[in-house]
């Protein structure tokens, strides 16, 4: 309770949508604050249920409907952080991590433990509600790597790195709860970029991204931006996302496992992405088990 408590106190509500789909988003968030702080026990998918069902009622009637406990004036405030730790651990199992084109990735261990100490441990803040302080305090950790980069280069840098290792994270532990498939879940405002419109509510098969995480992780950093961003493939999807994987969408809403097996069906899709992944419980709707894709 004390490590749910904390994290209710610092948590922001601008990192979920408005209405009802703030309630799931914001539901989903609770129920991975407690599987991590139960470190795998938590697994009754009846729990699971009950629990985002009364955490989003709770969140929709204080945050949607009435704030008279907190005063005319005041609303509740609530800032999405604290440690997080299933990433923690995630990260400190990598050999290597890309963090970008614009840095010489071999030297990058002064960013890693800027990232791990201030975006896990601390939850400093993302999505452009990053201060001039944490800015400069990052790139103070980092000596003189960022020099030549300005802030909206360093927020990219840290906002992309920092949500791959928490839906790489995420994708592993779902894999652990023996989820089949895991739902697409974008922001939607009006920041949403294409893409995630497009692949908002579909699904992924978690097998399959599991092992591609695995893949990918295992990469050189070189190897990584090569596969991902400099080759052909890289370049087709940089330049018209949608276009890349519109025709890669079961009738099912379930994206083709070649295109999760390339690592672009599993989120972050793009610099700055807020999209991120949800268990599918079963019972629950989502797509029918049945045999991969090719």
């Amino acid at each position: 309770m004390a490590r749910l408590q904390r994290f209710l106190q610092k948590t922001d509500t601008s990192d979920f949508s408005a209405g009802d789909r703030g309630a799931d988003d914001f539901a989903e968030a609770v129920v991975d604050e407690i599987k991590t702080a139960y470190k795998g026990s938590f697994t009754s998918a009846r729990a699971e249920t009950i629990v985002r069902r009364t955490t989003k009622d709770i969140y929709t009637f204080y945050r949607l409907k009435d704030t008279s406990p907190f005063g005319d004036a005041v609303k509740p405030r609530l800032k999405f952080g604290g440690a997080d730790t299933r990433s923690i651990r995630f990260f400190d199992s990598l050999d290597n991590f890309y963090f970008s084109g614009f840095l010489d990735n071999t030297r990058a261990d002064q960013i890693r433990t800027a990232i791990r100490a201030e975006y896990l441990e601390k939850g400093a803040a993302l999505f452009g509600r990053e201060t001039g302080e944490t800015i400069a305090d990052f790139r103070e950790a980092t000596g003189t790597l960022l020099d030549k980069i300005n802030d909206v280069g360093v927020k990219t840098i840290i906002t992309s790195s920092v949500q791959r290792i928490r839906n790489y994270a995420h994708i592993l532990s779902l894999g652990q709860g023996q989820y089949e498939f895991a739902r697409i879940i974008a922001i939607i405002d009006a920041r949403t970029s294409p893409i995630c419109h497009f692949l908002d509510g579909k699904y992924i098969r978690l097998g399959v991204a599991i092992k591609t995480v695995e893949r990918l992780t295992k990469l050189e950093p070189g190897d990584y931006a090569l596969e991902l961003y400099k080759s052909e493939l890289g370049k087709a999807y940089a330049s018209d996302s949608v276009n890349y994987v519109k025709d890669r969408i079961g009738g099912d809403g379930v994206i083709a496992d070649s295109l999760v097996a390339e690592g672009r069906g599993v989120p972050p899709y793009h610099p700055n992405c807020r999209t991120r992944v949800e268990a599918v419980i079963p019972g629950t709707g989502g797509p029918k088990s049945g045999a991969e894709q090719d």
